[in-house]
């Protein structure tokens, strides 16, 4: 045994990583999901919700959420199922937040705003939901 097999990590190590791995996924996920929307709909306002916002505000909410996983798995004896649904239930009230935006006075242009932000909101909040705990809770894995 070498002296790296006996160090132990901080238990916040783990789902913080494993927050910030979720958040490179869903952010790829976004941008995909970014590039076909605009293909197909020909949505071309780019001041709120482009490649550098899409990278950056998931990746910190990501983060954020790894850090709530963290908290809740040291406090909580069974903190998996609990965290599952406080991140489906903040999802949910983002889309119906979301779907609640005023962007600007062209109908066309607003209703295309809201399922692009849509699509943002439920690509970010699943992966949060589902993703940071299965990688936190996996034996061996990526994280």
């Amino acid at each position: 045994m070498n002296k790296e097999d006996d160090f132990e990590y901080p238990h916040a190590y783990k789902p913080i990583m494993a927050g910030l791995f979720a958040g490179i996924v869903a952010s790829l996920l976004n941008i995909f999901y970014d590039a076909i929307f605009r293909g197909a709909t020909g949505y071309s306002l780019p001041e709120l919700i482009n490649v550098s916002t899409i990278i950056f505000g998931t990746l910190f909410i990501l983060f954020i959420a790894g850090t709530v996983f963290a908290i809740m798995d040291r406090y909580m004896k069974h903190a998996t199922v609990p965290y599952i649904i406080l991140f489906v239930v903040l999802t949910l009230l983002c889309v119906q937040l979301a779907l609640h935006v005023n962007r600007t006075d062209n109908l066309v242009q607003k209703l295309e705003f809201r399922q692009l932000l849509v699509g943002v909101v439920i690509i970010s909040g699943a992966s949060a939901a589902f993703l940071v705990p299965f990688l936190v809770k996996r034996p061996t894995g990526i994280v």
